[in-house]
This record gives C-alpha cells, structure tokens and sequence, in this order.
C-alpha cells in the first residue's frame, strides 16, 4: 500500500545532533529506497518537516517504519494518508530503480506545489466520464510542459493528490481554476513544497507519460 507520510519537526530542536541524525534519516530513507519501498520525498517550503511517500504491505508496516526513522522522537505532528496509483499515471506509484546522488545533476527548480484536492465526482451527474476524460488530458498537456511532477489518488476515492512544478501560488490557482473537475471540487489544499538535498530527483517533472496497461 501507498502512504503519504506528512512529518511536522523543527530542525533547529536536533542541536548538537543534528547532523549525525540527518545522515541516519538519509540512510534509512536510501535503504527504503534500494528495497523499491519509497516513492518520493520533499521538504516543506517552510522548514518545518518533509513529506514523503512510501509503499509498505499494510497499516501496520506503516507505523513501524515511520517509528524507526532516526528523526521520530523529533517530529512533532504526523499524519498518514492512504494512497493508490492513478489509473492514468502508474509511473508515479513505483520506487525508482536508482538514487540519483546529489550533485550528479543540474539541480531541478523547487517551485513546487501538493495540491490536496477532495472531489464529488457525483456533481459531474451524466458528464462524469467526458471530465474525467478532460482531466487526464489536461494533466497529460502539463506532464508534456514539464509541469507535472506527481500525481495519486486518495485511497478512499474521495480526492487526489497532485505535485506541480509552477512559478508561483497565482498560477497554481488560475490552473486550479481551470480544470475539467473544478466545479466537482469541494475543498483544495495547497502546500509549498521544496526538493530534498539528497533526493533531487524527485522534484523533477516526468519527461514522458507512461501509458496504462490496457
């Protein structure tokens, strides 16, 4: 199962530790990530935590990995959200197969934005399909504009999570706006997000679309 991981800590709490627990919390996250176990991670743009995603077999392996992270006796707040792969973007359901090391690439842009969006698709009434339809597309056209960094659903089916790479809070807005699914929205929840020093790689936007299996 999917989870997204939203952790609330201070780093300025860690003191004289802090490096050597920053390290410990990088190594365990790259063992994770060598077992095709973690699925993404990012820094709050306000330095007060991460978030990231992980693939665990159920609930319970959940909470013993959030408990063994170096950083747990830090973190202030944690919320965990169930998540599934979006039918029509698989790709970003996986681990990737390699750590891209920091420095080993140009650094990608952190203009990120989690968009939490709670939907009622039953306001779509006999256009539900052709909207959804839209939407695909329209997230297709921003993956094509390097716009589109990440995308999952809720697994209550209640809404979707959705990571942009736009310039500023008024784009995201005006994008936000313009989505096939808009009127079907019933809350948004937008979190500036900033790449993880030692996982760049997953700030950056998809270079091409994987097409679900039929």
């Amino acid at each position: 199962m999917l989870a997204l991981i939203d952790v609330t800590f201070n780093f300025t709490t860690l003191g004289d530790k802090a490096q050597q627990l920053v390290r410990a919390e990088w190594d365990e996250e790259e063992r994770l990530l060598a077992k095709g176990q973690f699925v993404g991670i990012w820094r709050k743009a306000n330095g007060m935590g991460t978030m990231f995603i992980i693939d665990m077999p159920n609930n319970e392996a959940v909470g013993n990995q959030v408990r063994a992270m170096p950083l747990y006796p830090y973190f202030t707040d944690v919320k965990v959200t169930p998540l599934i792969s979006h039918p029509n973007f698989p790709q970003f359901a996986r681990a990737p197969q390699a750590h891209e090391k920091p420095d080993s690439k140009p650094k990608p842009d952190s203009n990120l934005f989690l968009c939490d969006v709670r939907i009622e698709y039953a306001r779509a009434g006999d256009r539900f399909k052709e909207l959804v339809q839209a939407e695909w597309r329209e997230s297709e056209t921003m993956l094509a504009k390097y716009q589109l960094v990440g995308i999952w659903r809720r697994a209550n089916a209640l809404g979707t999570f959705v990571l942009w790479n736009l310039p500023d809070a008024d784009a995201v807005a005006t994008t936000l706006r313009g989505m096939p699914l808009y009127p079907c929205f019933t809350k948004v929840d937008v979190i500036p997000l900033a790449l993880h020093p030692n996982f760049p790689q997953f700030a950056r936007p998809a270079e091409t679309h994987e097409k679900p299996a039929a």
